[in-house]
C-alpha cells in the first residue's frame, strides 16, 4: 500500500484531493450519536463520490433518528455492516478521535483520512485535513468537494448547507464566520432554500418535543451566582414525552440564553446510570478543556462528555470543577 504522510494543512490538501480521485472503493463514516454536521457531511462527500462513479458505502452505528431523517439520501446509510467487502481508503467524518468511531470498529480500510474542524482533534488519520476554525465539517467538505472539481448536485448542497446552519446555529453563534457565510450564499445560488432546510432539519418538530421541552424546562438550575445553568433529562421523561434522544438537541440554549449564565450545561440520561454532558458557554473560551478533564473534548464554547454512575454524584463532582474553571 502506498504510504501517506500525515496531512492537516489546506496546502497538502491535494493528497486527499489525488487519493479521492483515483481511488474507486470508499466507506464514509461520522461519529457514534451523529449530529446534522456530521450525517450532511457523510451524505454530501458520499453522493459527490457516487456521482463521480466511485463505489460508495456511508455508515453510521445505528438508525438515524428525529429530523436526521430527512436529511437527502438518508435512507441510503448503512448500519454496522460494511459487507466484508474491500475498500481503498475509510474517510471519517467530523470525528475527534479515533474512538469515536462506533461504526466500524475494526473494521478500519486503511488509509484513514480524518476531516474535522474540533479543537480536541488529535490527529488520528492516516491523512488528516483538520481545520479548527472552520464553522463545520460541512464547510471543510465544500472546500474539498470543489477543489477535486467533483460535481455537486441539489442534493449534496442541500446537505452541505444543513450541516453548516445546524453547527452555526443558523449562523448566529460565535464559530460563523466570513468563509461560512460565502459558503451558505453559494449553496443558496445553487438552488439551496434556508427556510426549507430549517423546517426540516432543526426547526420543525414533533409534540413530543414540545412536552419533552416542558420537562426540561422545569428541570433548569442555576449554580455559582447564576455563572452556571443546567438541564436534566432523565430515561422517564423521554419515555413520558415519547421522545427521542435527537429531539433534545439544542435545549442547551435554554438555560444559555439567560442573562449571566456564562456556561449552560443539557445532561441527558442515556441508559442505567449513563448520561452525557454538552457544554456551551458564552463569554468564556475553553469549555474544550473543562470537557477534556472528564474524557470529553470540541469546541472553544461547546463541548460534551460521557460519565457513568450516579447523577447527584457526577453532576456534583462536575460543577466543582466547572466553578473552579470560572474562578480561574
Amino acid at each position: 500500500m502506498k504510504k501517506y504522510t500525515t496531512v492537516n494543512s489546506e496546502k497538502d490538501l491535494g493528497v486527499i484531493i489525488d487519493l479521492l480521485q483515483k481511488a474507486n472503493r470508499f466507506i464514509v463514516v461520522t461519529h457514534k450519536d451523529p449530529d446534522a454536521d456530521g450525517i450532511g457531511s457523510v451524505l454530501a462527500l458520499g453522493k459527490t463520490l457516487s456521482d463521480s462513479g466511485k463505489t460508495t458505502v456511508c455508515m453510521t452505528d445505528g438508525p438515524l433518528q428525529g429530523s436526521l431523517g430527512l436529511l437527502r439520501g438518508a435512507g441510503e446509510i448503512r448500519f454496522n455492516s460494511d459487507g466484508g467487502s474491500t475498500y481503498d481508503a475509510t474517510l471519517a467524518l467530523d470525528c475527534s478521535s479515533l474512538d469515536r468511531i462506533a461504526c466500524c470498529e475494526g473494521r478500519i480500510h486503511r488509509p484513514l483520512v480524518n476531516i474535522d474542524h474540533h479543537d480536541t482533534n488529535d490527529l488520528f488519520g492516516d491523512l488528516n485535513f483538520v481545520d479548527k476554525e472552520s464553522s463545520s465539517t460541512g464547510e471543510l467538505v465544500f472546500r474539498l468537494i470543489k477543489r477535486a472539481g467533483f460535481p455537486i448536485c441539489y442534493d449534496t448542497a442541500d446537505n452541505i448547507f444543513a450541516a453548516i446552519q445546524s453547527d452555526t446555529g443558523s449562523f448566529k453563534y460565535t464559530n460563523t464566520t466570513p468563509a461560512s457565510l460565502q459558503a451558505a450564499m453559494e449553496l443558496i445560488a445553487m438552488g439551496v432554500k434556508p427556510w426549507d432546510v430549517a423546517m426540516r432539519v432543526m426547526d420543525g418538530c414533533q409534540q413530543s418535543r414540545l412536552e419533552l421541552l416542558r420537562m426540561g424546562l422545569g428541570s433548569i438550575r442555576f449554580y455559582h451566582q447564576g455563572r452556571i445553568g443546567v438541564m436534566v433529562l432523565t430515561s422517564k421523561m423521554f419515555q413520558e414525552a415519547g421522545a427521542d434522544f435527537r429531539e433534545s438537541e439544542r435545549f442547551v440554549d435554554y438555560p444559555r440564553s439567560v442573562r449571566g449564565v456564562e456556561i449552560a450545561v443539557l445532561v441527558r440520561q442515556t441508559g442505567e446510570d449513563a448520561f452525557k454532558f454538552s457544554l456551551r458557554s458564552n463569554s468564556t473560551d475553553g469549555v474544550a478543556e473543562l470537557a477534556s478533564l472528564f474524557g470529553g473534548g470540541g469546541h472553544a464554547r461547546a463541548a460534551a462528555f460521557e460519565l457513568k454512575g450516579s447523577l447527584d454524584i457526577i453532576l456534583g463532582n462536575f460543577l466543582k470543577e466547572a466553578e473552579r474553571f470560572l474562578d480561574g
